[in-house]
């Protein structure tokens, strides 16, 4: 027996490295777990990486000491990197400092995701945890006893104290209405701030606290606050939901319930259940928009403090948040996208709300689909996944038809109320000189007078940013473009700029066509010079803040609020802006997609859809699934408190199939007719699809890139096929959005009827790219795609 017998050696897989590397730990300093994110050298470098398992420290040295031998002289020096002569280990650097990460579940889930997503492990596990070296608490500051006293029996206190010192005034009135804040928050006041507030602390005004950085619970409900007893509908959901959390297995569930039939009811009456069982719940959502209303409906029903995680989180916050999770301190967590990661120790039930929104899908680097990934999960941790929609993504309605996942169906709304009545304006009927404004049809101008004279709320729905689309010359047609991008330009009043809504590239307005007033491009120079009418510009199209404008012009009484991309950059913006409307603070919410996505709002009576067919024509396979969606998604904010809903969509195409199929409600007779053309051509969800697509400065570099890819993907998929796989291989082509951020963009799509053969496309092609030289050739693999574009 060796000096290292019973001693083990750590497998730590290190970012940028294609396989882990071997260390040693010492275990009277803490123990080092599976799953740990350890501090080690690598020569002398400092990095960080994640234990993925460990051998026994004789093995490991022996291993190492084999791989070496097979190795030529400079691979050996790389690999001893990692190593040093240690005098109670052998060849073997020890881990330096070791915190838990992610739990062993967890790491069966990231090697899933690597196997089917054709991904390297190191980026799987980069992607989805946090690095944070340390997990500083955060300093929140709340009024004290005395300056709560102050601001109420001595209204002139607050004034004498502004005089002297403004900003200390200031932070006393932000503090009035508020619980605690961060201290780090008050800067938006001053960036001196934070410090006038320790001073307003050590004179005894403010109380200073550490806290991690979690959503604090807010007070249970009043007993007297009356509860509605749920649906006979809501009752079945919850009792099947409630039989697999009780039998502790795995059990996939789509919640299939029409907007305002009370999908989160359920979501809570099962999160509660989970908790009384010991176990914990991860409630994911497709938007930071959501995270907010649902955090403070969860957090006033169950009696615990929720984490929160999505990307307007700061990192240590973040960080905070991730330590108390998996240390057990937390058993619930909400966020977006990424929070499919929390790790929740013993999870014993999975929500993800929406589940058929596009967002779930990640859009760079590791494109894995949150939706799928959630299941997965679930899988690992013998637990429910309950999957809710009232427009379910065709993969899941299809899984849920073919007995795959239990069916849940709330048809019918919460205390009997009507689901809207629905009305097609059509616009081509509708002559220009009757139009009420540029965007608003007459038809919709007399519904929003009527909802406004009763005092009640509407929200307009129109998918584009801006004031208007695009820029116009009157001589020759051309349209102002990106440089970067094969789009044209959005005008944006308040900027009073042109802006690229792919590459965010933003330029002053020109005066004039740069094609006609060119010298070098105009072949009418002199009808130029003596025309002052050559080369104007008009405004085509609109956008949100066109719609604003109009809005504002017609009813010029009401109060409204905006919600696209453009006001809602600063933290709690989405809250602000929702808040308004809860509140009857706003009386109109005009906004993008990011408005129909399961907000609550009970004042709503009137829904308006501008330009209802603006995505039927996208060249994606799914667009008329995605505008049926959207549409019905919109229209589900009407209605949902005490007075009936109305909806109104404006199309110059009223009779299309995905309006008419809105129009009726009739989602199962639509899913029918779209899955029955997709069975043809073998597209998802009957079929399984691969997108590459290549991309490169030169135009030149990127034929040829594309066209050695093809040959790429040929090669690999006849290496692959058996007796078994079917597959088709189309491109290379120029993909719909031929020029982005300055690259050129070619695409190669896919299909076959085996998953498995996808995934080994995806991982070989992933290993080929890494072999091509420089950077300026891009090849983005892309498993399960969502954006065709």
């Amino acid at each position: 027996m060796t000096q290292y017998a019973e001693k083990y050696a750590a497998r730590v897989l290190i970012p940028g490295l294609a396989e882990p590397l071997y260390y040693s730990y010492d275990e009277s300093s803490g123990p080092v777990d599976l799953g740990a994110q350890v501090d080690v050298r690598i020569g002398s470098s400092a990095r960080q990486g994640w234990v993925i398992g460990f051998d026994l420290l004789e093995e490991a040295i022996s291993s190492l000491g084999e791989k070496l031998s097979l190795k030529k002289p400079e691979q050996q020096q790389l690999s001893l990197l990692s190593s040093e002569s240690v005098s109670d280990t052998g060849p073997l650097r020890r881990i330096e400092q070791a915190r838990p990460a992610f739990t062993p579940e967890l790491l069966r889930l990231f090697e899933w995701m690597s196997s089917y997503y054709g991904a390297k492990l190191t980026d799987v596990i980069d992607n989805a945890v946090p690095r944070v070296s340390i997990a500083r608490p955060l300093t929140f500051a709340a009024l004290s006893s005395e300056s709560r006293q102050k601001l109420v029996e001595e209204p002139e206190w607050l004034e004498e104290v502004r005089r002297k010192a403004p900003i200390q005034a200031e932070i006393l009135l932000r503090l009035s209405g508020s619980e605690a804040v961060k201290l780090q928050d008050l800067a938006t006041i001053s960036k001196s701030a934070p410090k006038a507030a320790k001073i307003l602390a050590d004179r005894g005004l403010l109380e200073l606290s550490e806290r991690s950085g979690v959503f604090e619970k807010l007070p249970p409900l009043d007993s007297s606050v009356f509860l509605p007893e749920p649906t006979a509908d809501q009752s079945n959901a919850v009792k099947q939901i409630f039989q697999s959390l009780e039998d502790e297995r795995f059990a996939p569930m789509l919640l299939f319930g029409v907007t305002g039939s009370g999908k989160t009811e359920v979501y809570i009456r099962a999160i509660k259940k989970a908790l009384a069982l010991g176990k914990s719940a991860l409630v994911v959502v497709p938007e930071i928009a959501l995270t907010p209303q649902l955090v403070d409906r969860f957090a006033s029903r169950i009696e615990e403090p929720l984490a929160v995680l999505h990307s307007k989180v700061g990192a240590t916050e973040r960080w905070s948040a991730w330590s108390a999770l998996i240390e057990g301190k937390l058993r619930v967590a909400v966020g977006a996208r990424s929070a499919i990661f929390a790790p929740l120790q013993n999870l014993g039930l999975i929500i993800v709300d929406e589940e058929h929104e596009s967002s779930y899908k990640q859009s760079d680097g590791l494109r894995y689909n949150a939706r799928d990934v959630a299941v997965m999960r679930a899988k690992f941790s013998d637990c429910p996944a309950v999957l809710g929609s009232a427009t379910p993504s065709f993969e899941t309605l299809l899984n849920a038809k073919r007995g795959r996942y239990q069916l849940l169906e709330l048809p019918s709304r919460v205390s009997s109320r009507p689901m809207p009545s629905i009305e097609v304006v059509d616009m081509r009927q509708i002559k220009r000189s009757e139009m009420a404004s540029e965007n608003i049809s007459p038809h919709l101008a007399k519904a929003l007078k009527e909802t406004f004279d009763k005092k009640a709320q509407a929200v307009i729905l129109y998918n584009r940013r801006g004031f208007s689309s695009y820029l116009q010359c009157d001589s020759c047609g051309e349209v102002v473009s990106c440089p970067h991008c094969s789009v044209a330009f959005t005008y944006h009043k308040r900027r009073n700029s042109l802006l690229c809504h792919y590459c965010d590239l933003k330029v002053d307005v020109p005066e004039r066509c740069q094609f006609c007033c060119n010298p070098k491009t105009t072949r009418r120079e002199e009808e130029h010079k003596a025309s002052d009418t050559i080369g104007l510009l008009h405004h085509r199209g609109g956008g949100t803040e066109r719609v604003a404008e109009e809005m504002q012009a017609l009813f010029p009484e009401i109060t409204i609020a905006r919600m696209d991309r453009d006001t809602v950059g600063a933290k709690d913006s989405y809250r602000q802006i929702l808040d308004s409307m809860r509140s009857g603070e706003s009386d109109v919410l005009i906004g993008t997609q990011m408005i129909a996505k399961g907000h609550d709002l009970p004042g709503v009576t009137l829904v308006g859809i501008i330009d209802a067919d603006v995505g039927l024509h996208l060249p994606d396979f799914r667009s008329s699934e995605k505008t049926f969606q959207l549409i019905t998604q919109a229209a589900g904010r009407a209605g949902r408190g005490t007075e009936p809903g109305k909806v109104i969509v404006q199309t110059r195409q009223p009779n299309h199939p995905t309006i008419v199929a809105t129009l009726t409600g009739r989602f199962m007779a639509f899913a029918r007719f779209e899955l029955d053309q997709r069975h043809g051509l073998n597209y998802p969800p009957w079929g399984r699809l691969l997108r590459v697509v290549i991309s490169s400065p030169d135009l030149d570099e990127s034929y040829r890139a594309a066209h050695d890819t093809a040959a790429a993907c040929q090669h690999y998929c006849e290496e692959y096929l058996n007796d078994e796989t079917e597959y088709s291989l189309l491109g290379p082509s120029t993909a719909p959005l031929e020029r982005l951020r300055g690259r050129f963009r070619w695409n190669i799509l896919i299909k076959s009827n085996s998953q498995r053969f996808i995934s080994q496309l995806a991982g070989s092609l992933n290993k080929w790219r890494a072999t091509i030289p420089g950077d300026s050739i891009r090849i983005a693999v892309d498993v399960d795609p969502i954006d065709m574009l």
